[in-house]
């Protein structure tokens, strides 16, 4: 029978509807981003009540009153009876609590804790989102960040986690250096062509050694021979001389007294001609390189053997290596690596906060909350401090949108600086008539010369200063000038006697120079005083023992200090310590031939000798200016020198405790001054004492009751000893 299957549209129409239906559901599963949602932070709130013996309200019974640091309670009511009897459960408050936005902090040791919480809502937590929220902190206009808040949903964590998985398998296949050789090195023909290069030259120096060996062997046979035929021939020339029988002659004729001398000739000269004729009397036979064996006439016997097997090192290796690397792995293995920063936008859309403080997953449904701390470092502009929070969410679906900013939390910072005394303070200054300012020049003159030269060496440019520092001093009219002394300097060549009136000469020289440079003021050549020192033996003993780096230093002072003849100090230095005596000349010399002038002047107007007034202390107020800063290291340097109550309050401030107590306990009795000393108490481990004289500072300053409860060290003894219960019961009344 035959089968015939119809293939109908419709089917296909119908299938398509149930997919297209399908897809919607599923999107519709998808829970869109409420735009408006927001994190939000808000203050720490902690219960600090339980129920009360006597409540505040006695229509409330069960009450729960939960507290801030700022004072704001929140109320929560269980059930009350109506006028009835009747029990109804009553309203509670916790929907309509209203959260302080202001705190008030201390500053400590220069540092501020600032701390908030961080609410997510229910409506902002989803297994496919992830948020991204930032803390941002304003001081003074500038705004920084904190460290980050990831919160992410659990789906959204895992596709992160496949994304980074997927990310990792790429980087699994990046060969890294230290396997570089396992993977691009041909290792097995390396390994092999190393061995061969080894081997071959092994053989090499082998060969060597055994040519060397044959060598030296033959060398030795053909030196026995030639000596065998050397002391032949020497047989043989003493053989002739025998034969000639010269000696006998030479006799007879000494015997009659005959002349010798030619005779000796004659029988010289036949015994030469038949030495040099046969070679059996002459031949001497010598080891030659031009007689030996053709094989050995290489340079390298000459020299002799030399073991210079050279086997592959680290650093032929390296450059051999070379010739076996797998070049086309190793263009892959660098291409990925180049390439890894584009492999990683591609394949991990959702990359990780590496800054973020919390990076955590959510897997359930509800309000998130997270506390919040940070250390702020005090500054000039910490008195007031805010913070807000904003950030972004994303979704799988790379939806993503800017979350709306949240409130802004005021902090406003309480520091020991709100202690200072800034009642000006003033110093007694003793003003005298007469005063008097020191100015050192280096004037250059020639080699025993005692012309002033202003273009020689530095002289314009010093003496420019002498002429700067005389219109300092009278460019104000406060100071009349009286004299300019001139003390001028030598160093110690030369004698004595000479070197004094060379400094007596140069100075009267410089004295003419400035008189008629300065001859615009009245009386100015007899102000200049020229006063001669001779040899500065004293300025050199400071030099030398301020630069001479040397073992004979101790032994060159002695000799400058002895009381000897000043030329014969410097001859036996000279003498003595040439090496020493160089550096002294060449450096140190040129800085005794040096000019001191002394301007002394007296106040215009001015008739006592001296004055006693008082003027404001600039220098402390730079330290109350530093405080105010927060610059307490600094502001510490100058009033270590004052140590007074101000002083103990920079010391609180660096955490010298008992330094600062020291100087209170001696301080006069104030309020302000009673209520540091029961924070130093607390700080010190004193409680009872603490609790005594912050009571104390209460009765002299009330306002000091509401401060307690901004410095910890306080409020914790308000809570433990109960202190404020009866300005509460008080206030109840």
């Amino acid at each position: 029978m035959n089968m015939r299957i119809v293939t109908y549209p419709f089917f296909y129409l119908f299938l398509a509807v149930v997919l297209l239906i399908a897809s919607l559901f599923s999107s519709c599963s998808t829970q869109r981003m409420n735009k408006e949602a927001r994190a939000n932070i808000h203050l720490p709130v902690q219960p600090v009540e339980e129920t009360k013996e006597k409540v505040r309200d006695k229509k409330l019974p069960s009450v729960i009153d939960m507290k801030d640091r700022h004072g704001n309670v929140t109320t929560y009511v269980q059930t009350e009876k109506d006028k009835d009897g009747n029990v109804q459960l009553a309203v509670q408050l916790k929907e309509v609590t209203v959260t302080a936005k202001m705190k008030n902090v201390p500053e400590r040791f220069g540092k501020v804790d600032v701390d908030f919480i961080v609410s997510v809502p229910e409506e902002l937590i989803n297994s496919k989102w992830q948020l991204n929220l930032i803390p941002h902190l304003i001081k003074a206009d500038q705004i920084s960040d904190f460290e980050d808040l990831v919160i992410s949903g659990d789906n959204f964590r895992k596709l992160q986690q496949k994304q980074y998985a997927e990310f990792d398998r790429y980087l699994s296949k990046i060969v890294p250096d230290s396997l570089f050789d396992e993977y691009f090195v041909k290792t097995g023909a390396f390994h092999r062509y190393i061995a061969n290069y080894n081997k071959s030259e092994l053989g090499r120096v082998r060969k060597d050694s055994l040519d060397h060996a044959g060598y030296s062997k033959y060398k030795t046979r053909l030196n026995k021979r030639y000596e065998f035929f050397n002391q032949k021939m020497y047989r043989n020339k003493s053989w002739l001389k025998k034969q000639m029988g010269f000696w006998g002659i030479k006799d007879r004729y000494e015997y009659f007294n005959q002349d010798t001398i030619h005779i000796a000739s004659v029988y010289n000269k036949r015994y030469n001609q038949i030495v040099n004729l046969l070679p059996m009397f002459h031949l001497l036979r010598e080891f030659s390189p031009e007689y030996t064996l053709w094989k050995y006439r290489k340079d390298k016997y000459a020299i002799g053997f030399i073991n210079d097997y050279k086997p592959a090192t680290a650093a032929d290796s390296i450059f051999l290596k070379k010739r076996f690397l797998k070049d086309r792995q190793i263009a892959k293995n660098q291409s990925l690596m180049d390439n890894k920063h584009i492999a990683f936008a591609e394949m991990v859309k959702f990359p990780k906060n590496e800054k973020a403080r919390l990076d955590t997953v959510i897997y359930n449904k509800g309000k998130f909350e997270y506390y919040y701390k940070q250390q702020v470092m005090a500054d000039e502009d910490s008195r007031r401090m805010k913070i807000y929070l904003d950030g972004f969410a994303q979704s799988i679906s790379g939806d993503s949108h800017l979350l709306p900013h949240s409130d802004t939390l005021d902090y406003i910072v309480s520091s020991m600086i709100q202690f200072l005394d800034t009642t000006p303070r003033y110093m007694r200054k003793v003003i005298e008539r007469k005063a008097m300012s020191t100015l050192r020049a280096n004037i250059t003159f020639k080699t025993g010369k005692y012309n002033m030269d202003i273009d020689l060496g530095d002289n314009r440019s010093e003496l420019d200063n002498v002429q700067d520092m005389l219109d300092k001093l009278t460019e104000t009219g406060e100071f009349v000038m009286d004299s300019i002394s001139l003390i001028a300097g030598c160093s110690p060549e030369g004698s004595f006697r000479s070197n004094m009136l060379l400094s007596k000469r140069r100075g009267e020289s410089i004295g003419n120079y400035l008189s008629g440079e300065l001859s615009g003021i009245e009386g100015i050549a007899g102000m200049l005083k020229p006063y001669p020192k001779g040899e500065d033996w004293q300025g050199l003993s400071r030099l030398v023992a301020d630069s001479l780096e040397s073992v004979n230093r101790q032994a060159v002072l002695e000799l400058i200090a002895s009381d000897t003849d000043p030329d014969r100090k410097e001859l036996d230095i000279r003498s003595k310590y040439p090496a020493d005596y160089k550096y002294i000349r060449e450096k140190l010399y040129p800085y005794l031939r040096a000019v001191d002038f002394t301007f002394h002047v007296h106040r215009k107007g001015m008739i006592k000798d001296t004055i006693h007034t008082t003027e404001p202390d600039t220098l402390y107020a730079r330290s109350m200016e530093l405080m105010k800063k927060r610059k307490y290291a600094d502001a510490l340097q100058i009033l270590h020198d004052y140590n007074d109550y101000n002083t103990a309050i920079c010391l609180m401030s660096l955490g010298y405790d008992q330094a600062a107590y020291n100087i209170l306990v001696n301080e006069t009795e104030t309020a302000n001054s009673e209520y540091l000393l029961a924070i130093l108490a607390s700080r010190l481990s004193k409680p009872e004492e603490a609790v005594t004289r912050y009571l104390h500072s209460v009765e002299l300053d009330p306002a000091k009751r509401w401060r307690g409860t901004l410095d910890p060290e306080i409020n914790k003894l308000i809570k433990a000893y109960n202190l404020n219960q009866e300005e509460e019961e008080d206030n109840n009344d």
